[in-house]
């Protein structure tokens, strides 16, 4: 691919612009600034006494101390207390080890996460009022990190947010026009194609045809699922090793990210997967002002990428 082109969303009424022209400027090298833990809050030593009465889940190590915590934010902008802003949020501190980011943890280590999420996701879709949550990642200053202990969030809102129902909609018209899965079908339509990055027999791992972000990836589940409480633990393990594989590719190169772990809302048909969105670059004035987005990296470059087979050396040019 050489000349740009404009990519419509495999199933929604989106769009983007593939504009390849900087694509031997793949990755960008970025020096990470030493993090301290003496004032960091989610470190052990640091997390007092006041958070004990905030924690939702805990998962111990061998030694009886706390390994993967969640507790309510200090911060929420959303309390169940609070009529005008009814909700919960929580944070998910994925390790009491400081500076280490999740590619580095054991397989073992991460489904115990994924555990974690699917508990508490559980117990806050249960809430009375609540009628969307999401579990989401922040990795880097430019994807909205605050701290850089690496944790996760929760958060229960009690509307379903206009682009969430947007998705459900068009998610619900193509069940409605063809009588299966759009989530299912791009399994099997992108099996063959070079966007595909990796896969087993549990998960499908994909650059998505018209990626809104550079270097995106879409995981999704093979089994046809409707929440991440639904995961099977050789599921959870296939997640696992995925984001091992593409987040150990954006930690070598300082790329920060998001992601998101996207369910069924209520009691529809819906297909759970995770959509990952590096954040190498920053929105500008037409995509602030129309949702049409430039990504000047084409799906297939980044597999390519993500697979090992293009190498990057220090003054960004390729192998």
């Amino acid at each position: 691919m050489t000349k740009p082109q404009i990519r419509k969303d495999y199933f929604k009424d989106e769009y983007v612009i593939i504009s390849p022209n900087r694509a031997r400027r793949p990755l960008e090298l970025i020096e990470k600034a030493e993090g301290s833990s003496k004032l960091c809050s989610f470190c052990p030593h640091n997390f007092d006494n006041k958070h004990q009465n905030t924690v939702t889940y805990r998962d111990n190590n061998p030694d009886g101390e706390w390994e993967i915590l969640s507790f309510i934010n200090d911060y929420s902008p959303l309390t169940p207390d609070n009529t005008s802003a009814y909700g919960q949020a929580e944070v998910v501190i994925e390790t009491r080890r400081h500076g280490m980011d999740i590619n580095e943890f054991s397989v073992d280590h991460i489904v115990r996460i994924f555990n974690a999420y699917a508990e508490r996701y559980t117990a806050l879709r249960n809430m009375h009022g609540i009628k969307h949550v999401l579990i989401f990642k922040n990795e880097g200053g430019k994807a909205g990190a605050s701290i850089d202990h690496t944790h996760s969030q929760i958060i229960a809102l009690p509307l379903l947010p206009p682009k969430i129902e947007s998705e459900a909609r068009a998610y619900g018209k193509y069940r409605l026009e063809q009588t299966t899965c759009p989530y299912c079908d791009i399994i099997v339509a992108e099996s063959d194609k070079p966007r595909v990055i990796w896969q087993d027999e549990n998960l499908f791992v994909l650059a998505p045809y018209a990626s809104d972000a550079p270097y995106a990836a879409w995981l999704i589940p093979k089994r046809h699922i409707r929440l991440i409480s639904d995961l099977n633990h050789s599921e959870k393990e296939s997640f696992a090793i995925a984001l091992k594989i593409l987040l150990g590719t954006l930690d070598k190169f300082g790329i920060p990210y998001n992601y998101f772990v996207e369910n069924a809302v209520n009691s529809e048909d819906y297909h759970m997967h995770i959509k990952l969105a590096p954040r190498p670059n920053i929105w500008a004035g037409l995509e602030l002002g129309t949702g049409v987005v430039i990504n000047p990296i084409a799906p297939e470059f980044a597999a390519r990428i993500y697979r090992g087979q293009v190498g990057i050396t220090k003054g960004l040019g390729i192998q």
